[in-house]
């Protein structure tokens, strides 16, 4: 009997640890498929792409020089100022050259404005070393009466008072542009005309209201006066 029993617990011991062991490796494999995703995902090498970080905006435009050559070029050709209908292109008008009334502002600010005929167009330019069209107003503002304006054309018109075309005076802003924005400002300089800083590639001159390109696009007027 006690023979019996030695038998019967060594075959039952084994029994047992061979469920053991069976059990031990079904649990590790089990294991092994869970972790085995993760632990791909972990040694696998991405694949993605950083997107490349985006470049400041220059703070002077990168066309600057060639505006400059052309502009060059248009001064040999034309002269400074071929805005002006006349035979002689060596001076301006003298209408436009003196003020009828001394105390007139806005002959003054015409007159002064006339001093910077032929300057190059600079994008973003407030200087005589090149002037945007809403720069060179921006800056005769500040040159002619000591008064700091608004800079951009739409804050420019909301500060003056609207004026038809038929009562423009010079010194009056005109505004051109299409679908209710404004995209360029000039003085009205009288005869039908206005002075301003034109386009790249193009320098300051005066320019007719009337001109294809700025009959089209006409869309107010207003009298800034200083204070």
């Amino acid at each position: 009997m006690a023979l019996t029993t030695g038998r019967c617990d060594r075959s039952s011991a084994r029994a047992t640890a061979y469920s053991i062991m069976v059990l031990a490796t079904v649990v590790l494999l089990g294991m092994a498929g869970v972790l085995s995703p993760a632990m791909a995902q972990v040694k696998a090498p991405t694949k993605s792409k950083l997107k490349p970080a985006a470049k400041a905006a220059p703070a002077i435009d990168p066309t600057d020089n060639v505006a400059s050559e052309l502009n060059a070029k248009w001064l040999r050709e034309n002269g400074p100022y071929a805005g002006f209908k006349q035979a002689g292109p060596a001076a301006a008008p003298a209408s436009y050259a003196t003020p009828a009334v001394a105390n007139d502002w806005g002959d003054r600010l015409v007159s002064r404005a006339m001093k910077y005929l032929g300057t190059p167009y600079r994008y973003g330019g407030t200087t005589p070393a090149g002037f945007d069209c809403s720069g060179f107003v921006y800056y005769l503002y500040g040159a002619v009466f000591g008064q700091n304006i608004p800079r951009m054309p739409h804050d420019m018109a909301r500060e003056g008072t609207p004026i038809a075309r038929s009562d423009l005076k010079r010194g009056d802003l005109v505004f051109f542009g299409y679908r209710g924005t404004f995209t360029h400002v000039g003085i009205y300089a009288g005869n039908g005309q206005f002075v301003h800083a034109t386009h790249r590639g193009s320098p300051v001159m005066v320019t007719p209201l009337d001109g294809d390109y700025y009959r089209d696009r006409y869309m107010t007027a207003v009298r800034l006066s200083p204070r």
